[in-house]
């Protein structure tokens, strides 16, 4: 199949120019220092990039919160007040779910490059506007089911979703990831293993 020619998708244009920002830039060199220590070297760092594993733990752990999250929306759509603890239940696994992804990303986020973790701030940063939503919707659902409640579950979806379509830029086009060495050995990182 021949390539295609011609100007880059928007998105395309949008997220190179996050690798380049230079606010970003400098919010990561803030960043860095802290979470490098934290997270850089050690157990807890080798931990939370999935060591054992052989790959990135994130990618992994995210699924929990926002498989909570969407569930809690279809029951706002579908079933209302009805479901009115099973969906604040949701929002609470949501709100608790969301630190051990975070710290995974955070574990990775330390070993990138400078165009990685410029793009890895802003999804850091939409994905804390989700959980803080999260939170906000989980507490307005204190006394039930409330619209409030089930608007703050949407702009949480909304702010994890475009944090996610960064997250998918890091791992496919940065190609940034944990992985286990012993794996690049036999072509994981060609697309295709040794016979």
């Amino acid at each position: 199949m021949a390539a295609t020619t011609g100007k880059p998708a928007v998105p395309t244009v949008f997220l190179e120019r996050l690798e380049q920002d230079a606010t970003l830039g400098r919010l990561a060199q803030q960043a860095s220092k802290p979470f490098g220590a934290l997270l850089g070297e050690g157990a807890l760092g080798e931990a939370l990039r999935g060591r054992a594993l052989g790959h990135a733990l994130h990618p992994l752990l995210v699924q929990v919160p926002i498989g909570a999250l969407l569930s809690a929306s279809a029951l706002d759509l579908v079933q209302g007040r009805r479901a009115a603890d099973q969906s604040r239940l949701l929002m609470g696994l949501t709100c608790l779910a969301a630190l051990p992804a975070a710290l995974s990303g955070w574990a990775e986020w330390v070993r990138a490059d400078d165009r990685t973790q410029r793009v890895g701030i802003a999804h850091a940063a939409l994905n804390i506007t989700g959980v803080v939503a999260s939170t906000a919707s989980w507490l307005a659902r204190r006394r039930g089911w409330s619209p409030a409640g089930a608007v703050l579950t949407g702009v949480a979806g909304a702010a994890f979703g475009a944090g996610g379509m960064l997250g998918g830029h890091l791992s496919l086009v940065r190609k940034y990831a944990s992985h286990d060495p012993a794996s690049d050995g036999e072509g994981a990182l060609r697309g295709q293993y040794a016979t």
